[in-house]
């Protein structure tokens, strides 16, 4: 091909595709109303988002969000958290560490593997297998931080759902107590926990056993307590139907096996199709929305050696108490007395009554060693 052919070919070229250019784009008036319409959009998604996190803390309403991975459930939580706790305390419960990594700046408390231990099941009513070892210091952070992240480190789903029940109910019970106290009879405060990845604390075989059922009782009354839920999870079958189905539902994009027929009668209904919805699209209350921009202020840190410092400090400034010389003299007759009453006894006792020879009772023990013992106890966590 010669060269003048090869120029009117390129100048073809550059023509076409500055034809297709100005096709594209926009006049000067269509620029502005699609710029005043996407602000519109935004505004009515802000709108809802806004009167989600007030009916979230005027109602005590919990929320339960659903969506693929990858589709942005923590993000929309981050925004949901950061909004909540203008509003009321907020506890987090999550063990995949994308708050720790993700959320703003929050006091972070570290819970490991060994901190929650199996207990010994001595009679039929200890149901509970797990024993947290310092529940104590967990106490101390709680009444110590208005807003915490609990950071799971244990990677057993029991170990998880023990420890969000044994907080809940602890705050539960505080709640109660100042409803008692309070001339309104309402709690002081708002509380708001938030479950990431609630299938792996909750499922429905965990939540069908005798040791959820203060938990249930507790969820299922947390709105006199001024008390909300806000779980997530990637599969609606995953997590516990017990919990979500007493919960307000923020879909998004859902995997197909979770379109039973109750949700292919709201797609109906509305007409759209939950498997096919843009990113960051949510449905909720028969209308979708946008989740905000997240925007990260700072970055979690953790409190645990922090908070054991003020522990201790707590722990050397407390007096011991010193016993007066009358009760000192007091103990000592009573381990008399008890002394001369067990010898006395074990001369009556007819030993061939007993076939097994029971070994002998802790009724007299030392009084002294038992204080120092309880001492002891108030040291430790």
């Amino acid at each position: 091909m010669s060269i003048p052919l090869l120029k009117n070919a390129l100048k073809a070229v550059q023509v076409h595709a500055k034809q297709r250019l100005k096709l594209k784009k926009p006049k000067r008036g269509e620029k502005s109303k699609m710029e005043n319409t996407n602000k519109v959009n935004m505004e009515n998604h802000s709108k809802i988002f806004d009167s989600l996190i007030q009916t979230a803390i005027s109602e005590n309403s919990s929320y339960h969000i659903c969506a693929s991975k990858g589709f942005g459930k923590s993000r929309l939580l981050f925004s949901m958290a950061e909004a909540l706790r203008k509003y009321s305390k907020v506890y987090i419960f999550d063990g995949s560490e994308a708050w720790l990594y993700g959320f703003s700046k929050i006091p972070t408390f570290n819970v490991n593997e060994n901190d929650i231990q199996l207990s010994e099941i001595k009679t039929v009513q200890d149901i509970e297998q797990y024993q947290l070892k310092n529940w104590n210091f967990v106490k101390f952070a709680l009444e110590s931080e208005k807003d915490i992240l609990f950071r799971l480190k244990t990677r057993k789903p029991s170990k998880r759902g023990f420890f969000i029940r044994s907080v809940v109910n602890f705050l539960d019970a505080q709640q109660r107590a100042e409803r008692q106290i309070t001339a309104n009879h309402e709690p002081k405060n708002n509380i708001s926990y938030i479950i990431e990845e609630a299938q792996d604390a909750f499922n429905s075989r965990s939540t069908t056993r005798l040791e959820a059922e203060e938990f249930l009782t507790v969820f299922n009354e947390a709105r006199n307590q001024k008390e909300a839920f806000f779980t997530a999870s990637q599969r609606l079958n995953d997590f516990s139907k017990t919990i979500r189905t007493k919960q307000n539902y923020i879909l998004g994009r859902i995997n197909p096996e979770d379109r039973n027929q109750a949700i292919r009668s709201i797609e109906k209904e509305l007409n759209i199709n939950l498997a096919k919805l843009p990113l960051r699209t949510w449905l909720f209350n028969g209308e979708t929305f946008v989740s905000p921009n997240w925007k990260q202020n700072g970055k979690p840190f953790i409190i645990n050696r922090e908070l054991r410092q003020k522990w201790f400090s707590q722990v050397k400034q407390k007096p011991k108490a010193k016993k007066s010389i009358a009760i000192r003299y007091l103990e000592f007759i009573n381990r008399m007395w008890t002394g001369k009453k067990s010898n006395s006894e074990e001369q009556n006792i007819d030993r061939s009554i007993y076939d097994d020879d029971p070994k002998e009772t802790q009724e007299s023990t030392d009084l002294e060693e038992d204080q120092a013992l309880l001492e002891e106890e108030d040291q430790l966590w």
